[in-house]
């Protein structure tokens, strides 16, 4: 063989390996992305159950506080029942 085709050879395979090693880091770049997603849905989906828990404390809450008003609002009527003018 000559100098040439040795080089020639030479950079094919230094290209072949720039590319291979381009190819195989895209694919561990996809996995890694692929793994981030799952997590990150699984945080969203853990805070997502905790909001609506928290909701649902919060609508009971906002009415325990309507029955009482309901009630209050009962007991003011009947102490201030109108009383019309003779």
């Amino acid at each position: 063989m000559d100098a040439n085709t040795t080089i020639i050879i030479a950079l094919v395979t230094l290209v072949l390996a720039i590319f291979g090693a381009s190819w195989l880091n895209q694919r561990q770049t996809e996995k890694f992305l692929e793994q981030l997603e799952k997590r990150f849905d699984a945080r969203f989906d853990t805070l997502l159950n905790e909001f609506r828990s928290e909701i649902k404390l919060l609508d009971q809450r906002l009415e325990s506080i309507e029955a009482r008003l309901a009630r209050v609002g009962c007991q003011l009527e009947f102490i201030f029942k109108p009383v019309l003018p003779k």
